[in-house]
């Protein structure tokens, strides 16, 4: 049990570090610090979660139907692209030239892969996989569910306050509740599905949000960003979130 009381705190130590002006020297060099996001997050929790529980317990393997709804909340999740578009409430631009012109296929070669190993060995292996699974031993699966999220949530700090810079306050508020919607979503399909399930579903957002499309707000530069031109598109991408996690739960009920 020790164990797994540092290896949470540590985790959200972690995150909280890199989202507090003790980082701000190092967030001040933008692309040093979003591969410190990207990378350097999953790859420390992935080494964490060896270090500190090596071994993990056989999970369950997802059924088709249930990465069809991984597919279904990912999609509803991120409606709210959609949502800004046809409204004008965010106009939306190329990002990363690097990544125009077809390159982003190439990069999709490596990183899409790098994404999955991550998301499944490194975040959820470490949130789920340890976190989680080790405090449920020892308490009710909702106290267990929420210090998971807790840290989860920790973790996502940097994307969105980078050295503690709260770059737009809207921006915070609705990626804080996509976030937590996220994560709630995340421990239900470690429940049902285990870490395949939940690795899956975090590589499509960690790859979109890295390589495809995110908020100019944001650490990262992918192909293509946007910058809300009203309030309202942020309460759409908080209320699409929040739907995706009801869809997340709809397609895992039954569970703990």
């Amino acid at each position: 049990m020790t164990r797994t009381i540092l290896l949470t705190l540590l985790l959200l130590a972690l995150g909280l570090a890199l989202a507090s002006p003790v980082a701000a020297d190092l967030a001040r060099n933008a692309e040093v610090f979003r591969q410190v996001v990207l990378w350097g997050l999953p790859g420390a929790a992935l080494l964490l979660a060896f270090l500190f529980q090596p071994s993990i317990a056989r999970t369950a393997s997802p059924r088709p139907i249930l990465l069809a709804g991984c597919a279904i909340a990912f999609l509803i999740d991120q409606s709210f692209l959609g949502v800004g578009y046809v409204t004008k409430w965010a106009t939306f631009s190329f990002g990363a030239q690097e990544l125009a012109g077809g390159r982003l296929a190439l990069h999709a070669l490596w990183a899409l892969p790098a994404c999955l190993v991550l998301g499944i060995w490194g975040w959820e292996r470490a949130l789920r996989g340890a976190v989680y699974a080790g405090w449920r031993s020892r308490m009710h699966w909702a106290g267990a569910a929420s210090l998971s999220i807790l840290a989860g949530v920790a973790l996502g700090l940097p994307a969105i306050l980078p050295g503690g810079e709260v770059r737009d306050a809207a921006f915070v508020a609705a990626s804080l509740v996509a976030f937590l919607a996220r994560e709630i979503s995340l421990v239900r399909l470690f429940a049902r599905g285990g870490l395949l399930a939940a690795g899956l579903y975090r590589a499509l957002f960690s790859f979109t949000e890295a390589f495809v499309i995110n908020d100019w707000y944001s650490v990262y530069f992918p192909s293509y960003d946007y910058v809300a031109g009203a309030p309202a598109f942020y309460v759409a991408r908080a209320a699409t979130a929040t739907l995706a996690a009801g869809v997340a739960f709809f397609f895992t009920r039954g569970g703990e």
